[in-house]
């Protein structure tokens, strides 16, 4: 993030203050993430050196606290916080909860640091504890025209002074060029008075926006991939294509999630170079298995053939003592048994292996090297079996690393609707409806949500939710019909593999919740008086994606293909809710735009699918959009 993100995010983090810390995490090396309660529960990510923002996808709690996390809860646990700022422009955020202080450096390699008021560090990510010193750096938009000429009249390229003297970092040092239409690559010192001055207005262009509250989050895109997140648009990504949000904090939280989700499966340089290690060293492992039992069975193949070795040694021998080596060499040679000649040996080939004779030893001795060589491969297999043990701790423990680095598919956190807990959907005219999962949630129904202008829906037929169409007097025909629909999706219709059933509906006065003199009603039952409306429906049933409202919906097509991104069409079929849950989920982050992938697999869970699911068994007969 540069300054100007920063700058923009902190400025958007202001809805923190006045907030209660509840949990504290830290992801090792570099990631702490503060669960907080203000209006409602917001999540914060502190990465050093990276990025500062709120995020809608948590991680899984690491399973064992590190030292600094547990220090960050002691001290800041229940704390408030009193204010959040960026210090003088730089990449330095400050959440400051009065005696204590969160200082996140957010350039080079970063640091977290926890200190006390007076700007002591009680402890950094790092370990480390002293005095936490800023950086000292005037902000670019404080700049004088006479400053930056002085800053900039130097022999380097202008778009490398802008962007290290005058801190604006490369991107904007760039757009600055482009916005003052100066070649970039032109010297400092060779640029004229006028030519700094339209640097000048285009360096202040870029900020005025920002200051005026003018900001138009997005995320730039090529070829699919999201390449930057900006706050302000510029002439440098004119031509990209863009992905426009509606707060800045939500397209950094997009544009890192995303990053991160296309990096989990890598592995980093680290295990990569421990697993080549240990590649080499199994190979070598090999080698010297096979060279330790390859000089043992010559030495037990020498004694084996003892007469003959020791006959050929006697020939060669004295046949040495009575010739040249050079016509030593060359009869020894004529012999089609004898594969090389040296000085002082000779190799001879017999049943298929090989044999170093050496002249001045006995067969013993001979023997005895090649017991020796293979004692040494031993030792040497020794030494590397330790070496590959500590190699493959080596990589658990980097592999441990990575698991705390990034958890297990992104999951995604939103404050859920009161009637989330029921069976819901919403109808094609936005009206809404609920049903009970079971007996105790139909009574509930019943008595506490049922209202007069409502409509009541059931099925003659027992085992099915009593389905509550909320203001139904005022909705259309077609959110009538859709909410009979709905009554025997998930009634025991479907179970029965019956492909239309019978609904019907009444008002909400028409529904007794007590039974008659001298009778009794069972728990979650309830009694109908007066004419009933009946409505015979088709059994097909649609799951889907509502991606503006980060949830999963179910119902009938009709409703979910209007407020639903990517969704499936379900029939009768031949797969029990677990399997199919898991088709669904399969199904719909297949479906989905690349860069909306990771955010459908977040939401769209197995888990989640299966609440939306008919009971019995199902199967896909439709996959939308197409």
């Amino acid at each position: 993030m540069s300054s100007l993100d920063i700058y923009v995010c902190v400025r958007e983090l202001q809805e923190l203050i006045g907030g209660k810390v509840e949990k504290i995490y830290h992801y090792p090396p570099n990631e702490i993430r503060i669960k907080i309660y203000a209006k409602g529960r917001k999540d914060l990510i502190i990465e050093a050196g990276r990025r500062i923002h709120l995020t809608i996808f948590p991680k899984e709690s690491p399973k064992f606290p590190s030292p600094f996390a547990m220090l960050l809860r002691k001290h800041l646990e229940g704390k408030r916080i009193e204010k959040i700022w960026q210090h003088d422009f730089d990449r330095v955020v400050v959440i400051d909860f009065g005696d204590r202080k969160i200082v996140a450096e957010l350039f080079a390699k970063g640091n977290v640091a926890l200190t006390d008021e007076n700007f002591d560090v009680i402890m950094d990510i790092h370990g480390k504890r002293g005095r936490y010193e800023f950086p000292e750096k005037k902000p670019p938009f404080e700049l004088t025209l006479d400053e930056l000429k002085k800053l900039c009249s130097e022999e380097k390229e202008i778009v490398k002074l802008l962007a290290v003297k005058c801190g604006l970092g490369g991107l904007f040092a760039e757009e600055t060029c482009l916005r003052a239409g100066i070649d970039k690559n032109k010297l400092g010192k060779d640029l004229s008075d006028e030519e700094f001055e339209r640097i000048y207005r285009a360096m202040m262009s870029i900020f005025e926006p920002v200051f005026k509250g003018d900001i138009k989050p997005h995320i730039v895109i090529k070829d699919g991939e999201y390449i930057d997140v900006l706050p302000i648009e510029l002439e440098y990504y004119r031509d990209y294509e863009k992905k426009y949000f509606e707060s800045f904090n939500k397209a950094l939280d997009e544009f890192y999630s995303k990053t991160i989700a296309e990096t989990e499966e890598e592995e980093s340089e680290e295990l990569k170079k421990l697993r080549k290690r240990l590649e080499i060293q199994l190979e070598s492992k090999r080698k010297l298995e096979e060279e330790a039992e390859k000089f043992k069975s010559l030495g037990d193949f020498i004694y084996e053939n003892y007469a003959t070795i020791e006959k050929a040694l006697n020939a060669f021998r004295q046949a040495k003592e009575k010739m040249s080596f050079e016509e030593f060499k060359a009869k020894a040679k004529s012999l089609k048994f004898v594969k090389d000649v040296g000085k002082d040996y000779v190799v001879i080939v017999l049943n298929g292996k090989e044999i170093r004779l050496d002249l001045d030893k006995d067969i013993h001795g001979i023997a005895e090297s090649y017991y020796e060589k293979a004692k040494k491969a031993r030792e040497k297999l020794e030494g590397l079996l330790i070496a590959i043990e500590k190699t493959k701790k080596e990589i658990e423990e980097a592999e441990r690393k990575e698991k705390l680095k990034y958890t297990a598919p992104i999951r995604i956190v939103r404050k859920r609707e009161w009637f989330e807990r029921f069976r819901w959907f919403i109808t094609s005219d936005g009206f809404l409806a609920i049903g009970g999962r079971n007996a105790q949630m139909n009574e509930e129904i019943v008595s506490k949500y049922l209202e007069p202008k409502d409509l009541f829906f059931h099925t003659q037929t027992p085992g099915a939710p009593a389905v509550v169409l909320k203001k139904g007097l005022e909705a259309p025909e077609i959110s009538i019909v859709e909410t009979a629909q709905f009554a025997a999706i998930y009634s025991s219709l479907w179970k029965q593999g019956l492909h239309s059933g019978e609904v019907y509906y009444v008002t909400a006065d028409q529904v007794k919740k007590s039974a008659k003199a001298g009778e009794y009603l069972p728990k979650g039952s309830f009694y109908i008086v007066g004419k009933r409306n009946y409505i015979t429906v088709e059994l097909k049933c649609a799951v889907g994606v509502d991606l503006s409202n980060l949830r999963v919906m179910g119902g009938p097509v009709s409703a979910i293909s209007k407020h639903c991104d990517y969704y499936v069409v379900l029939e009768i079929g031949d797969k029990d809710i677990n399997e199919i849950s898991v088709e669904i989920a399969k199904t719909l982050v297949e479906r989905a735009k690349e860069d909306e992938r990771h955010v459908v697999k977040a939401i769209a869970t197995p888990d989640e699918i299966s609440k939306f699911l008919p009971p019995g068994k199902s199967r896909i007969v439709g996959v939308f959009p197409k």
